[in-house]
């Protein structure tokens, strides 16, 4: 018996003991969940917060004199900006250095830009400036009145020309040479809108206004990729009017209307890819490198009561957002990140979850607020200043 009290007693401390560092590690590891858990709900909440936080002020991280003249218009690259006025163009690094300038005298300069070609021409008059970052490439002397413009990548410029009761469409390269032309009659044709050139300058689409009977648009398209061809290789009419055309990629073309937006293939054939039309009137349309955005007036729900609806679809059609809203802006600007909204003195940044990011009231009236490269940073220019600013 005595032994077997002997053996039941170390048994019994055996267990105890098991039992008690058991229970150690099963604390030890509770605590360490515990710790665990607190640092993922840490994170969580401060990604929501990161995510969903609306910023009321900015930190201005540099600032550029405008010593221009304050009707001139800016164009923002990575690799710095284009100031462009009646009186001339000049290009400055990210720092504020002007690298090089062109004097000239327009009495309504249009830009457009393509990749690191950029080209200014007089609308009314006779002169286009071609730039790439490096300075002046080639000035071309038109032989009727420019109306609008578009380059391509390398250079190539299509310029569309009034001429009385019919217009041309010619395309030059960098020496002024005429590679393609076109005649346009008003009363055949109809009046160029406006154009889209390719990245390689061997496609254009140009929107007409029809002149017979009720006013609509009819879209051709060019391809002189083939030289033996005649270059028409297709055309559409509607009756809505099509004021703006962008080529998305090579193979497709873009074309905002009165009405909504639709898509075009162009390869071998010419076909219409995609169309969306809105009932609401059209109030703003805007096009980022991959998505569309319409905000139209919200005269028809009763459920919603804000005076807007922003709509934003992919190119193939498909609606990834849609949001109400009140603010009473004059101005969008977007990228695939943000849209602007901004007035004389307000603005509102939402993103694409429709989240109001950034809301702020100026004490001086800004001309204009644009996406900057940089998380959070954008640029503001005012009559006096070109601000880059972050939001805080």
């Amino acid at each position: 018996m005595k032994k077997i009290r002997e053996l039941w007693t170390r048994l019994k401390d055996t267990l105890e003991i098991g039992f008690y560092r058991v229970r150690q590690i099963i604390a030890g590891h509770r605590k360490k969940a515990v710790i665990i858990t607190a640092a993922v709900l840490v994170v969580i909440f401060g990604l929501i917060w990161f995510f969903l936080r609306t910023y009321h002020d900015y930190k201005v991280l540099d600032t550029f004199s405008r010593n221009s003249d304050t009707s001139a218009e800016y164009y923002f690259r990575n690799d710095g900006f284009v100031c462009y006025s009646k009186d001339g163009v000049s290009f400055s690094n990210n720092s504020g250095e002007v690298l090089w300038n062109q004097v000239f005298d327009m009495s309504s300069p249009k830009l457009s830009v393509c990749g690191d070609y950029m080209a200014i021409g007089d609308v009314g008059a006779n002169a286009i400036y071609i730039f790439n970052s490096s300075g002046l490439v080639g000035r071309l002397d038109l032989e009727n009145p420019l109306q609008d413009l578009c380059v391509a990548e390398q250079g190539v410029v299509a310029a569309v020309l009034s001429d009385g009761a019919s217009n041309q469409i010619n395309l030059y390269n960098t020496d002024g040479e005429v590679l393609v032309n076109i005649r346009a009659t008003i009363s055949q044709t109809g009046f160029p809108l406006t154009l889209a050139l390719s990245d390689d300058a061997t496609k254009l689409a140009v929107s007409y206004i029809k002149m017979s009977g009720t006013i609509g648009s009819r879209i051709v398209f060019y391809d002189f990729s083939d030289p033996d061809s005649s270059g028409e290789k297709g055309s559409f009419e509607y009756d809505q009017l099509f004021p703006k055309l962008a080529f998305i990629n090579d193979g497709s073309v873009l074309a905002c209307g009165e009405k909504g937006f639709m898509t075009f293939e162009v390869g071998s054939n010419i076909r219409e890819n995609t169309q969306v039309n809105v009932d609401q009137e059209i109030r703003s349309i805007f096009v980022t490198d991959s998505q569309v955005g319409v905000i139209i007036r919200n005269e028809t729900s009763e459920t919603v009561p804000e005076k807007y609806m922003l709509q934003v679809y992919s190119f193939s059609g498909r609606q990834r957002m849609s949001m109400a809203f009140d603010f009473e802006y004059k101005y969008v600007e977007a990228d695939d990140d943000d849209i602007i909204l901004y007035n004389d003195t307000q603005c509102r940044i939402y993103n694409y979850r429709g989240h109001l990011k950034f809301e702020y009231e100026f004490d001086q009236a800004i001309e204009s607020f644009l996406p900057a490269k940089g998380r959070n940073t954008y640029m503001v220019i005012d009559s006096q200043s070109v601000q880059k600013i972050r939001l805080r």
